[in-house]
């Protein structure tokens, strides 16, 4: 059974268990309230086991969802009286450091920093144009400001990898329209939005968005935004 398989199961089984519960609690078998007051952490539980199972990927996220939704559960039982974001934000800030010291999470082929066109915005705008002639690596990096990297004039290699890395920040990919876009980003309280109309042929050099997003956002387009 593939993993989509795996996920409809999932799915269909859980919109099953909802629509029991809702009949049991019409037929005065059950307090279906007092069971969502008490136990509406498996949701996120849930929805963080049903993200790992189908992209593993983005086990980030699933831990994510895992870990608060336990939380919550236990101060639901009182079994800790602490209030769960109390926790989470320590965790997220030393993730963020863990992230920045040790790099990022794509474990594709790495090219020697000599041969990158690197981008950091720290508290800070950054733009640059990427002329390269066999273009196959950039890392972006977006710390509480705003990153952009524009990659039009870049001849391309057959795969080629932009890695990215954003906290409270945000990062703008622009790219050309013969490559096909890959996106493999981590996302936590975040997102990747691919606004390109890309056209494409069957020679056409494969783009990998790669690297880990926390409370910011990567755009990818075909034109700046501004």
């Amino acid at each position: 059974m593939n993993r989509q398989s795996v996920t409809k199961t999932i799915s269909g089984i859980v919109i099953a268990a909802i629509g029991g519960l809702l009949l049991l609690n019409t037929l005065n078998v059950i307090n279906f309230n007092n069971l969502i007051a008490d136990y509406w952490p498996l949701l996120l539980i849930g929805a963080g086991l049903l993200i790992l199972v189908n992209d593993f990927r983005s086990w980030l996220v699933a831990a994510f969802l895992v870990a608060l939704g336990g939380l919550y559960q236990l101060r639901e039982l009182d079994v800790i009286d602490i209030q769960p974001w109390s926790v989470i934000w320590p965790l997220i800030i030393i993730f963020v450091g863990l992230s920045v010291v040790f790099g990022r999470s794509y474990s594709g082929k790495r090219v020697s920093k000599a041969d990158r066109d690197d981008v950091s915005a720290i508290l800070a705008g950054v733009n640059i144009i990427n002329h390269s002639k066999k273009f196959t690596q950039s890392n972006a990096t977006a710390i509480m400001g705003g990153a952009r990297i524009d990659l039009r004039q870049a001849e391309f290699d057959k795969e080629a990898l932009v890695e990215v890395f954003g906290f409270w920040g945000g990062i703008e990919i622009v790219v050309p329209e013969n490559v096909v876009i890959r996106n493999q980003v981590n996302n936590v309280m975040a997102g990747t939005e691919d606004k390109t109309n890309q056209k494409t042929d069957k020679n056409a050099p494969v783009l990998t968005i790669a690297g880990t997003l926390i409370m910011a956002g990567v755009s990818i387009r075909n034109q700046p935004s501004d």
